[in-house]
């Protein structure tokens, strides 16, 4: 484990000389950034020995004899003797890295040992005063044999108190990216837990509710009652014939029977029933309390295990660093790499995800971008190029800003190449913007020679890939002669992500934020176009409109009065500037995203599954990735559609007074897969077979107002009506009975108690020659 701690820590030592031997190069170094680099060039020398890496240890023991020769002499290195350093730095952070597969190993390593070695043999030859002339030339001798004769130094056994300063950080324990992530499902699972305990505390106040209101009903109905045996006289007239006796008459002492105690007692059971449930709506308020705390603390502790995955955006900075110094020296310009915002931190995989497409775009900054030396003096700018890499957090997501002040594209010569291409027609109008998205097409070169930078068509393509696998986008702004722009949009975590919960026909689906600027209500704007071609007219700008049936490529909706009054979610991200119309926005949360699971290919437009509080499980969209996705594409997943939103389930009306029954009855039929409508009585079913008729009717026989009789006789009587099946579920077993609901038209005949196989069995019989048939 020390080895391992010692292999896992060479990196930040590597990092740490290449900054003194940067400071050294700048011009602006002193004397103590000399010492500090040769210490820590001890150190690394002496750690690279203890784990048995050679090629380090060799390496860092030249460095650090030319750095002795330099510190003893009180001279700081010349501006060739400075480069040789950094390209030595530049080698040690490579072969540290690779070590712990970072990158890979360095290519020129034997040649930068090499040269280190030129520039010791020339000063012991020559003296310290030769290094201002000319560098010496390259040793044919190749480099691995004097440093292999080297005799490995052993570690500092006490460092200096400063460099000791220097390495000392908190204690810290390593734990496999394994447990991270498992620690982060468990935690994602008990937010769902208590969002389901949240959902059914939420069920039970209702319910809390709803029953205050029956004793509300039923303490008038007992104070009715107390009236009517007051009133009638009956215990007056009972008590005058008592009381006669005595002396008292029914003015001078009251007296009570059994109805009218009975009376008085349901009165008292009804106040104490009611104050009960008052003091369980007060349980029920202080326990969603409790979940409300609980659900923040699991927040808390789900963003203190996140902050474990997360790592500053610094942690890269040298290899970028060494990127654009590799690229200068390659291409023989000169540009300075400015960075602001590099503590803001992302999710180590997003961050690794991240490195290349950042190192494309810088290499490119300094080819395509940067101009030479001569060329920027000629146009009055800076010699020096600058390319500034910044980043920022804006809620839940990091925002990467990629600039230089380069030539800028050339729109006139991408478009040429795309029509040679065949990529675009010549009579083919592109705006600015969608010419500049062209060097996103893969294989796409402006230089028509190979080098060891450019040419190869490999490149912003690789940058636009990388960056939808991880959910983030890409935006090209560039002006000719000034520079150009890349912002880059990225999640903070791919583990969750904040959505929107919107209806989609009968199933709720969560939509991801990403992209979506605003929610465009009625009074915002105006549907205009007709159906053919619609718009979103928002103040003076047309903006293209989408159904979410027509990207999830739905069965068309009969229901279209409503389409104007429908709210609609605008979305901006890269070429995208459109608006997509849902049924209804129900709430805004932030989702645990799980993935689909290996028997799934990878869904276009879908990110993943979230489960509700309620227990269902719920698609999260991703409504960018799911408008680029070609129609034809989405075809062949059309059937991993879930099968309640492709084709309505069955409608089944479930009639009767009795509240328990009626839910009972209702819960069967919902778990066999209908879709379950609820009415207490003949009259309101009639209501709500008005509004959308059924494929079939569960009734009582005994209700109020209208009994299952007279429904049942409603409805097949109704000419629209008629092939409407009905089945009739009571305690009445007598012939009479049965025979007055056959009458009627009743389908199937059922007495209580009756087995849940045998009515799913005869539901399913019923609608079997209609529902099947029609679906």
């Amino acid at each position: 484990e020390l080895l391992e701690g010692m292999l896992q820590e060479l990196p930040n030592q590597t990092e740490s000389f290449s900054e003194h031997i940067q400071a050294l190069a700048s011009g602006n170094g002193s004397k103590t950034d000399l010492e500090r680099a040769q210490r820590v060039a001890h150190t690394i020398k002496g750690a690279a020995n203890t784990v048995g890496v050679r090629g380090i240890a060799n390496l860092t023991h030249q460095i650090e004899d030319l750095l002795i020769i330099l510190v003893e002499h009180e001279r700081m290195p010349s501006q060739s003797l400075a480069s040789t350093l950094v390209d030595a730095a530049d080698c040690l952070e490579e072969m540290s890295e690779a070590l712990i597969e970072r990158s890979t190993a360095p290519q020129g390593a034997q040649q930068t040992l090499q040269a280190v070695l030129d520039w010791i043999n020339k000063i012991e030859r020559d003296g310290v005063e030769s290094m201002e002339s000319e560098p010496p030339v390259p040793s044919e001798q190749s480099a691995a044999e004097p440093a292999a004769n080297q005799p490995p130094d052993k570690p500092s056994d006490k460092p200096s108190s400063e460099a000791e300063e220097e390495q000392t950080q908190s204690a810290t324990l390593r734990v496999p990216a394994t447990l991270i992530d498992d620690l982060l499902r468990m935690v994602g699972e008990t937010m769902i837990l208590t969002a389901q305990l949240q959902e059914k505390v939420r069920q039970c106040s209702d319910q809390n509710e709803t029953l205050l209101k029956e004793h509300d009903l039923f303490q008038e109905l007992v104070g009715e009652l107390e009236q009517q045996v007051d009133v009638g006289g009956i215990a007056s007239k009972l008590a005058a014939v008592k009381t006669n006796d005595a002396g008292f008459d029914s003015l001078e002492l009251e007296q009570y029977n059994e109805l009218h105690t009975v009376t008085h007692r349901l009165v008292e059971a009804a106040a104490d029933s009611r104050e009960l449930d008052q003091d369980i709506g007060q349980y029920l308020r202080s326990l969603d309390e409790l979940l409300i705390n609980q659900s923040r603390l699991q927040r808390e502790v789900q963003d203190l295990v996140m902050r474990t995955r997360m790592v500053p955006l610094k942690t890269i900075v040298p290899r970028l660093q060494r990127a654009v110094r590799q690229t200068c020296r390659v291409t023989g310009k000169q540009a300075d790499l400015v960075l602001e915002g590099t503590d803001i931190q992302l999710d180590s995989d997003i961050l690794n995800s991240l490195v290349d497409p950042l190192m494309h775009m810088l290499r490119n900054a300094v080819d395509h971008g940067i101009e030479s030396r001569e060329t920027r003096i000629n146009n009055g700018k800076d010699p020096n190029g600058s390319i500034k890499l910044s980043c920022v957090s804006e809620g839940t997501q990091i925002v990467l800003y990629c600039e230089d002040d380069g030539a800028g594209l050339d729109l006139d010569a991408i478009r040429s190449l795309a029509e040679k291409r065949g990529l675009i027609t010549g009579e083919e109008s592109l705006s600015d913007e969608e010419i500049r998205r062209l060097i996103l097409t893969p294989g796409f070169s402006t230089r028509s020679e190979t080098t060891q930078t450019s040419g190869r068509g490999i490149g912003m393509d690789v940058v636009a890939s990388q960056l939808q696998t991880i959910k983030g986008s890409l935006m090209i702004d560039s002006t000719k002669g000034q520079g150009t722009r890349f912002e880059l949009r990225l999640p903070v975590s791919l583990m969750t992500t904040h959505g929107l919960l919107v209806r989609v026909r009968k199933q709720v689906m969560a939509i991801s934020t990403r992209g979506i600027v605003q929610i465009l209500h009625p009074d915002d704007g105006s549907i205009q176009g007709g159906e053919e071609a619609p718009y979103y007219q928002l103040a003076d700008e047309q903006i293209d409109l989408h159904q979410i049936d027509d990207l999830l490529q739905l069965p068309p909706d009969r229901r279209t009065s409503d389409r104007d009054t429908r709210p609609a979610l605008l979305i901006r991200e890269e070429a995208l500037n459109c608006a997509v119309q849902v049924e209804n926005v129900i709430d805004s949360r932030d989702l645990v995203v799980k993935p689909l699971g290996p028997y799934l290919n990878k869904i276009r437009g879908m990110v993943g599954a979230t489960i509700l509080g309620d227990g269902s499980v719920v698609p999260v969209l991703d409504l960018p990735e799911l408008i680029r996705t070609p129609h034809d594409a989405l075809a062949g997943q059309a059937e991993l559609t879930d099968t309640s939103i492709s084709r309505s389930l069955p409608v089944a009306l479930v009639v009767d007074d009795s509240i328990s029954a009626r839910r009972t009855l209702a819960q069967i039929v919902r778990d066999a897969g209908y879709d379950v409508r609820t009415a207490k009585d003949g009259l309101e079913a009639i209501t709500l077979i008005e509004k959308k008729r059924p494929d079939i009717i569960l009734t009582d026989l005994e209700m109020p107002r209208m009994n299952g009789i007279e429904l049942a006789s409603h409805i097949k009587t109704n000419a629209e009506t008629s092939d409407l099946p009905v089945i009739i579920i009571t305690s009445r077993s007598t012939d009479k009975h049965r025979q007055l609901a056959q009458s009627a038209g009743v389908d199937i005949y059922l007495t209580k108690p009756y087995s849940e196989d045998d009515l799913l069995k005869h539901v399913h019989d019923l609608l079997e020659g209609t529902y099947s048939t029609s679906a």
